[in-house]
Protein backbone atom coordinates (compact mmCIF):
# COMPACT_ATOMS: atom_id res chain seq x y z
CA UNK A 1 0.00 0.00 0.00
CA UNK A 2 2.83 2.54 0.78
CA UNK A 3 4.10 1.52 -2.97
CA UNK A 4 1.05 1.61 -4.94
CA UNK A 5 -2.16 3.28 -2.49
CA UNK A 6 -4.69 2.08 -0.37
CA UNK A 7 -8.65 1.89 -1.20
CA UNK A 8 -10.50 5.04 0.01
CA UNK A 9 -13.23 4.08 2.46
CA UNK A 10 -15.28 7.10 2.23
CA UNK A 11 -15.77 7.11 -1.24
CA UNK A 12 -18.31 4.01 -0.77
CA UNK A 13 -18.97 3.71 2.81
CA UNK A 14 -18.87 7.20 4.54
CA UNK A 15 -23.11 7.29 5.24
CA UNK A 16 -24.95 9.26 7.78
CA UNK A 17 -26.65 6.33 8.59
CA UNK A 18 -26.76 4.60 12.28
CA UNK A 19 -26.56 1.39 11.08
CA UNK A 20 -22.57 1.86 10.03
CA UNK A 21 -19.82 3.70 12.23
CA UNK A 22 -18.26 7.02 11.37
CA UNK A 23 -15.79 7.61 9.56
CA UNK A 24 -15.02 4.05 8.23
CA UNK A 25 -11.00 3.36 8.00
CA UNK A 26 -10.11 1.18 4.67
CA UNK A 27 -9.95 -1.68 7.52
CA UNK A 28 -13.63 -1.52 8.35
CA UNK A 29 -14.47 -2.50 4.83
CA UNK A 30 -15.03 -6.30 4.30
CA UNK A 31 -16.07 -8.48 0.97
CA UNK A 32 -17.21 -12.06 0.92
CA UNK A 33 -18.27 -14.65 -1.93
CA UNK A 34 -14.49 -14.48 -3.49
CA UNK A 35 -11.20 -14.30 -2.46
CA UNK A 36 -7.35 -14.44 -4.13
CA UNK A 37 -7.15 -18.08 -4.94
CA UNK A 38 -10.25 -17.07 -7.75
CA UNK A 39 -8.58 -13.70 -8.89
CA UNK A 40 -5.87 -13.02 -12.07
CA UNK A 41 -4.35 -9.68 -12.84
CA UNK A 42 -3.78 -8.62 -16.75
CA UNK A 43 -2.58 -5.39 -18.22
CA UNK A 44 -5.12 -3.82 -20.28
CA UNK A 45 -4.51 -1.33 -23.25
CA UNK A 46 -5.03 1.93 -23.18
CA UNK A 47 -6.31 3.62 -20.13
CA UNK A 48 -7.22 0.50 -18.49
CA UNK A 49 -3.72 -0.34 -17.32
CA UNK A 50 -3.56 -3.35 -14.67
CA UNK A 51 -6.55 -5.22 -13.44
CA UNK A 52 -7.40 -7.45 -11.41
CA UNK A 53 -9.67 -10.38 -13.13
CA UNK A 54 -13.02 -11.92 -11.76
CA UNK A 55 -14.12 -15.57 -12.30
CA UNK A 56 -15.50 -15.76 -15.94
CA UNK A 57 -16.69 -19.27 -17.60
CA UNK A 58 -13.74 -21.02 -19.32
CA UNK A 59 -15.00 -20.41 -23.14
CA UNK A 60 -15.44 -16.33 -21.91
CA UNK A 61 -11.91 -16.13 -20.22
CA UNK A 62 -9.52 -13.84 -22.38
CA UNK A 63 -6.10 -14.89 -20.39
CA UNK A 64 -4.57 -13.64 -17.12
CA UNK A 65 -1.89 -14.27 -14.95
CA UNK A 66 -3.91 -16.19 -12.14
CA UNK A 67 -2.60 -15.86 -8.22
CA UNK A 68 -1.92 -19.67 -8.25
CA UNK A 69 0.44 -19.47 -10.91
CA UNK A 70 3.75 -21.46 -10.24
CA UNK A 71 1.69 -23.52 -7.41
CA UNK A 72 1.47 -20.88 -5.25
CA UNK A 73 -0.84 -22.22 -2.78
CA UNK A 74 1.54 -25.61 -2.56
CA UNK A 75 -1.01 -27.43 -3.76
CA UNK A 76 -0.11 -29.00 -7.37
CA UNK A 77 -3.99 -30.13 -7.75
CA UNK A 78 -5.54 -27.07 -6.90
CA UNK A 79 -7.09 -25.69 -10.05
CA UNK A 80 -8.34 -22.19 -10.89
CA UNK A 81 -11.78 -21.83 -9.19
CA UNK A 82 -14.25 -21.27 -11.83
CA UNK A 83 -18.25 -21.51 -11.21
CA UNK A 84 -17.59 -21.74 -7.49
CA UNK A 85 -20.62 -20.45 -6.04
CA UNK A 86 -18.55 -19.61 -2.79
CA UNK A 87 -15.48 -17.44 -4.80
CA UNK A 88 -17.79 -15.74 -8.11
CA UNK A 89 -17.42 -12.41 -6.04
CA UNK A 90 -21.28 -11.47 -6.77
CA UNK A 91 -21.81 -8.12 -7.86
CA UNK A 92 -25.58 -7.82 -7.19
CA UNK A 93 -25.97 -5.70 -9.65
CA UNK A 94 -24.38 -3.95 -13.34
CA UNK A 95 -25.37 -0.32 -15.10
CA UNK A 96 -24.88 0.05 -19.00
CA UNK A 97 -25.57 2.39 -21.24
CA UNK A 98 -28.37 1.83 -24.16
CA UNK A 99 -25.81 1.65 -26.50
CA UNK A 100 -24.01 -1.75 -24.80
CA UNK A 101 -27.01 -3.12 -24.36
CA UNK A 102 -27.95 -3.33 -27.35
CA UNK A 103 -24.10 -4.83 -28.26
CA UNK A 104 -25.28 -7.40 -25.40
CA UNK A 105 -28.49 -7.91 -27.34
CA UNK A 106 -27.29 -8.15 -31.26
CA UNK A 107 -23.81 -9.49 -30.81
CA UNK A 108 -22.74 -11.06 -27.09
CA UNK A 109 -25.52 -12.74 -25.55
CA UNK A 110 -26.44 -16.16 -27.37
CA UNK A 111 -30.59 -15.74 -28.10
CA UNK A 112 -30.03 -12.07 -27.33
CA UNK A 113 -30.05 -10.01 -24.04
CA UNK A 114 -33.66 -8.58 -24.16
CA UNK A 115 -36.84 -9.95 -24.81
CA UNK A 116 -38.98 -11.96 -26.15
CA UNK A 117 -36.89 -15.14 -24.93
CA UNK A 118 -37.46 -17.73 -26.97
CA UNK A 119 -35.37 -19.87 -28.82
CA UNK A 120 -33.01 -22.73 -28.50
CA UNK A 121 -30.73 -20.69 -26.24
CA UNK A 122 -33.70 -20.46 -23.65
CA UNK A 123 -35.74 -22.60 -21.51
CA UNK A 124 -39.09 -22.69 -20.46
CA UNK A 125 -39.37 -18.95 -21.99
CA UNK A 126 -36.41 -17.91 -19.92
CA UNK A 127 -38.65 -18.96 -16.25
CA UNK A 128 -36.33 -21.49 -15.33
CA UNK A 129 -32.58 -20.74 -15.60
CA UNK A 130 -29.40 -22.89 -14.74
CA UNK A 131 -28.50 -19.89 -11.50
CA UNK A 132 -32.32 -18.87 -10.55
CA UNK A 133 -33.98 -15.73 -11.22
CA UNK A 134 -32.98 -13.40 -9.00
CA UNK A 135 -28.96 -13.74 -9.37
CA UNK A 136 -29.12 -14.49 -13.14
CA UNK A 137 -31.59 -11.62 -13.96
CA UNK A 138 -30.63 -9.00 -11.81
CA UNK A 139 -26.95 -10.21 -9.98
CA UNK A 140 -25.04 -10.35 -12.92
CA UNK A 141 -24.81 -13.99 -13.97
CA UNK A 142 -26.75 -13.37 -17.53
CA UNK A 143 -23.66 -11.10 -18.11
CA UNK A 144 -20.79 -12.89 -17.04
CA UNK A 145 -21.78 -16.45 -17.78
CA UNK A 146 -24.25 -16.95 -20.58
CA UNK A 147 -22.87 -13.77 -22.27
CA UNK A 148 -19.22 -14.34 -21.82
CA UNK A 149 -18.41 -10.97 -20.80
CA UNK A 150 -15.13 -10.69 -18.44
CA UNK A 151 -15.14 -8.60 -15.34
CA UNK A 152 -12.63 -7.01 -13.78
CA UNK A 153 -10.95 -4.56 -11.28
CA UNK A 154 -8.81 -1.44 -12.05
CA UNK A 155 -5.91 -1.71 -9.92
CA UNK A 156 -4.90 1.76 -9.48
CA UNK A 157 -6.13 2.35 -6.30
CA UNK A 158 -8.34 5.66 -7.05
CA UNK A 159 -10.70 3.72 -9.53
CA UNK A 160 -10.72 0.52 -7.13
CA UNK A 161 -12.16 2.62 -4.56
CA UNK A 162 -14.72 3.80 -6.74
CA UNK A 163 -16.16 0.58 -8.15
CA UNK A 164 -16.63 -0.61 -4.15
CA UNK A 165 -20.56 -0.68 -3.34
CA UNK A 166 -22.02 -0.17 -0.13
CA UNK A 167 -24.12 -3.40 0.72
CA UNK A 168 -26.91 -1.66 1.93
CA UNK A 169 -29.08 -3.63 3.65
CA UNK A 170 -25.88 -4.51 5.91
CA UNK A 171 -27.23 -8.25 6.63
CA UNK A 172 -24.46 -10.62 5.84
CA UNK A 173 -22.46 -10.00 9.22
CA UNK A 174 -25.28 -12.33 11.06
CA UNK A 175 -25.79 -14.61 8.13
CA UNK A 176 -22.24 -15.39 7.41
CA UNK A 177 -19.53 -17.39 9.32
CA UNK A 178 -16.34 -15.21 10.43
CA UNK A 179 -14.56 -17.15 7.76
CA UNK A 180 -16.50 -15.72 5.04
CA UNK A 181 -15.45 -12.41 4.80
CA UNK A 182 -11.84 -11.10 4.05
CA UNK A 183 -10.89 -7.39 4.58
CA UNK A 184 -10.91 -5.44 1.70
CA UNK A 185 -7.25 -3.80 1.81
CA UNK A 186 -6.13 -7.19 2.46
CA UNK A 187 -7.40 -8.14 -1.02
CA UNK A 188 -6.06 -4.92 -2.89
CA UNK A 189 -2.18 -5.98 -1.05
CA UNK A 190 -2.49 -9.28 -2.93
CA UNK A 191 -3.34 -8.19 -5.81
CA UNK A 192 -0.73 -5.96 -5.66
CA UNK A 193 1.60 -8.68 -5.00
CA UNK A 194 0.28 -10.67 -7.99
CA UNK A 195 0.35 -7.75 -10.23
CA UNK A 196 4.30 -7.88 -9.05
CA UNK A 197 4.69 -11.82 -9.75
CA UNK A 198 2.93 -11.08 -13.11
CA UNK A 199 5.85 -8.50 -13.98
CA UNK A 200 9.06 -10.82 -12.98
CA UNK A 201 7.45 -13.57 -15.08
CA UNK A 202 6.68 -11.40 -18.31
CA UNK A 203 10.66 -10.31 -17.80
CA UNK A 204 11.73 -14.05 -17.78
CA UNK A 205 9.73 -14.53 -20.46
CA UNK A 206 11.24 -11.71 -22.47
CA UNK A 207 14.84 -12.32 -21.52
CA UNK A 208 15.12 -16.00 -22.08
Amino acid sequence: EQSFGAVDPNVCCDLDSPRTPPNPTKDDLVLWETDISATGVRHYPGEIGWAATMPVEDKADVGSYWSGEGNAYNDPSFKRPRRVDALLGQQAGWMATRSQVLYFHEHACPGGFLPHFDGKDWYSDSLQTRNGAVEFWSGGFQLFGRCRLNRILSLDPKRFSRQILYHSSNNKQKTKTRDKFIRLSHFLGQLYTVKERALKSLQGETTQ
